[in-house]
């Protein structure tokens, strides 16, 4: 066809010809028959740079080099090191500050006016690690046609249900900024928690890991030596100093059998608390402990109803809210009840009588969080007496650990105290013997 066929004339410097260039294919006529933009700088004849030839694609494709072949004939592609190494991805989970990262930049980023792809990809050039990968392929998906609570479920390794369903009750009502300020809300308070906990045992766990490690080198380095010493002479040795250099031969004689028993408990202890019911178990087991179960019963409690609040201001029916929350929080004793709550309000009964009837003997919702939800189901505030309680349980957990930490303190330095003491007994008290013996020749 003629349309085909393009004539170019192109100026030389002596004379002039008329190239006339082959019929292109669809392919190359898609991708050189672009429509010119108006008003652009290059698109004005007036325009030097406008003025320049294009390069004709025949011979771009000349200029591409040429792949290297294996002896077979078949393209092989030559990759540098540190292209290599670019392509090698180690990425690890994504970590609760990330999502908080997540929710509040999005939320601040949408209520801009920006739309939801570009606001997306102004959060992945902050991002790093898996949620920037994650965050591409949501984008992506997006793109496609998907809605972003869709999206978001085909990486529920990263997102818990909570966030998924926050996300998905802000795209219904039209309100996904203000969903997400009240996730982002939500997930800061539960990250101060958790902050709380961790900072709380921090202590304790370094003293108790530190007094292992010297008490084993102790045992295993210095001790032998001093065995010798004390057995040479013969000498009746005192209880402490015999215990001491049994604990010492044993573990020069069966160190790597001791090691091996230990980690294969703490192993097995592991994967028994991976089994539910295991769990499950241990989980009410520690919630009869005098302090420790006190802190972990504040700790569910105010993650509970900042989630059931959280959920109830976005317009959640109560007992799609009782669900989520269920699926949000993890320890199996409160997942239980709530799930036998939200079935006695699928009955019709109010979230009172559900609790009354999934916590018979008290040890799970205390008077106080009962009273408050009382009041809420009567006024109609539910969820402000919710988040009420949330408040008052996170500072319940910001005093107990506070008291917790200074308690530990002491108790821990009495610990180390009469261990050394104990250590010093046995190692001073056989050298008094030892004297004697030589003093005695």
């Amino acid at each position: 066809m003629v349309d085909d066929i393009e004539i170019e004339k192109k100026p030389q410097e002596n004379n002039s010809s008329v190239t006339v260039t082959a019929i292109k294919s669809p392919v190359e006529k898609e991708v050189v028959d672009k429509p010119v933009i108006e008003n652009h700088p290059l698109s004005d004849p007036k325009n030097p740079v406008a003025k320049q030839p294009t390069e004709n694609p025949n011979q771009a494709a000349k200029k591409t080099p040429v792949a290297d072949k294996t002896p077979d004939g078949k393209n092989k592609t030559k990759k540098s090191v540190a292209g290599k190494l670019n392509n090698i991805n180690i990425s690890f989970g994504v970590s609760l500050e990330e999502k908080v990262f997540l929710a509040k930049h999005l939320s601040i980023i949408l209520k801009s006016g920006i739309s939801l792809p570009e606001s997306l990809r102004i959060v992945v050039e902050q991002s790093k690690g898996k949620l920037k990968k994650v965050l591409k392929d949501i984008i992506s998906k997006i793109e496609n046609g998907k809605a972003l609570n869709v999206a978001l479920s085909d990486h529920k390794d990263v997102f818990d249900p909570l966030f998924i369903n926050m996300i998905k009750i802000g795209e219904k009502s039209g309100t996904l900024d203000e969903s997400l300020t009240y996730l982002a809300e939500q997930l800061t308070k539960d990250s101060k928690l958790i902050g709380k906990i961790k900072s709380a045992s921090l202590y304790p766990e370094i003293v108790l890991i530190t007094a292992v490690i010297i008490g084993g080198g102790i045992s295993y380095f210095i001790l032998p030596k001093l065995t010798k010493l004390f057995t040479s002479f013969g000498s009746a040795l005192p209880l402490p100093t015999r215990m001491l250099l049994w604990f010492s031969n044993s573990l020069a004689k069966y160190g790597i059998i001791w090691l091996g028993v230990i980690i294969g408990l703490v192993v097995g202890i592991w994967l028994l608390l991976k089994i539910k019911t295991v769990r499950g178990a241990w989980q009410a087991l520690v919630l009869r402990l005098p302090i420790i179960g006190n802190l972990t019963k504040s700790l569910n409690l105010a993650r509970f109803s900042l989630t059931m609040g959280t959920l109830l201001r976005s317009s959640v029916t109560i007992d799609e809210a009782l669900s989520i929350t269920s699926d949000a929080l993890d320890y199996i004793p409160y997942q239980k009840a709530i799930t036998t709550v939200q079935a006695e309000v699928s009955k019709g009964k109010t979230m009172l009588e559900g609790i009354e009837s999934a916590d018979i003997n008290n040890r799970l919702f205390d008077p106080s969080t009962r009273a408050m939800i009382k009041v809420g189901e009567k006024t109609g505030t539910l969820n402000n007496s919710l988040l009420y309680i949330s408040d008052f349980f996170q500072d319940e957990v910001d005093s107990v650990t506070k008291d917790m930490a200074t308690t530990l303190e002491p108790i821990l330095l009495i610990f180390i105290a009469l261990v050394v003491g104990f250590v010093a007994v046995a190692v001073v008290t056989p050298m008094y013997s030892i004297l004697g013996v030589i003093g005695g020749k």
